[in-house]
């Protein structure tokens, strides 16, 4: 193994240093001018913008062809595309359509959607981890399970008064819930 695999010249590190600290301090303005939303994971399009920033900046201060002025173009061209998209779906119900996914519902009224399952591929094994991880020992104690934007399960607990006003309004709910057709139990 040669040299150049550990140590290739101090004129390669010294673009590393000044990249990286550049970088970083070109980033934090940006994520500071486009707000909190531009490093959350509220949907898809969030993560993506979140991984594909950590990336450039990655690759801004490691590639020896890209350019400081390359990364903070392409990061500042990302961020102004999720604030374009976000500034969209927070006002226009065409928008949230086109672009944002809704919750599915995966189990309601001590039942598992199976179909609704395979659809958004996922097996009766998670649904029950991600109620183990909210310390829910029992099936019986959950109203309903969601398959959120963002990929995350929420875990609705059964409340006394039986209101369920965060998931009355998804699509299939009714019918999961016994408001339409009433369905076995499973």
């Amino acid at each position: 193994m040669g040299n150049s695999a550990w140590f290739e010249s101090w004129d390669s590190l010294y673009k590393i240093a000044v990249s990286a600290l550049v970088g970083y301090l070109i980033l934090i303005v940006y994520v500071r001018l486009a707000g909190k939303r531009s490093t959350s994971k509220m949907n898809n399009f969030d993560w993506m913008v979140t991984v594909a920033v950590g990336s450039v900046f990655a690759s801004m201060a490691i590639l020896k062809d890209v350019t400081v002025a390359d990364g903070a173009l392409a990061m500042a061209l990302l961020l102004g595309f999720q604030y374009l998209l976000t500034t969209a779906t927070s006002h226009w119900e065409w928008a949230r359509g086109l672009f944002l996914a809704t919750p599915s519902i995966l189990y309601a009224n001590e039942q598992f959607d199976d179909a609704e399952m395979r659809k958004q591929r996922v097996c009766r094994g998670e649904i029950i981890s991600a109620i183990r991880e909210r310390g829910i020992g029992s099936l019986r104690e959950v109203a309903v399970v969601t398959l959120e934007p963002d990929a995350e399960m929420s875990v609705v607990i059964k409340g006394k008064d039986g209101e369920l006003d965060t998931v009355d309004s998804l699509p299939g709910y009714e019918e999961l819930a016994g408001v339409g057709e009433s369905r076995e139990t499973r």
